[in-house]
């Protein structure tokens, strides 16, 4: 008695779906062009103490712009640094 081979139904010349994916998968990707690292400088975060009396005097001042605090004196601190940097 001789021991046959099952017929597969599909022809030899037709991937399954299965092995598509798989060249798809280890077919790897190209090398990466060469591009400059991006460099991201991290914030430096402190906390600071004001007098509530300054407090006050900024939350008035910044009520017409309607920013935040933070914003705020970030802004202000640039502003007098350009203000001082243009006197030099």
């Amino acid at each position: 008695m001789t021991i046959k081979k099952p017929a597969n139904k599909k022809s030899d010349s037709e991937p399954s779906p299965q092995d598509l994916v798989d060249r798809v998968i280890n077919a790897g990707s190209p090398p990466p062009k060469e591009v400059a690292p991006i460099v991201e400088e991290k914030e430096i975060k402190f906390q600071m103490v004001i007098s509530p009396e300054l407090c006050r005097s900024i939350d008035s001042a910044r009520k017409l712009s309607k920013t935040s605090r933070r914003a705020w004196l970030l802004q202000a601190a640039q502003e007098k640094l350009e203000r001082e940097a243009s006197l030099k």
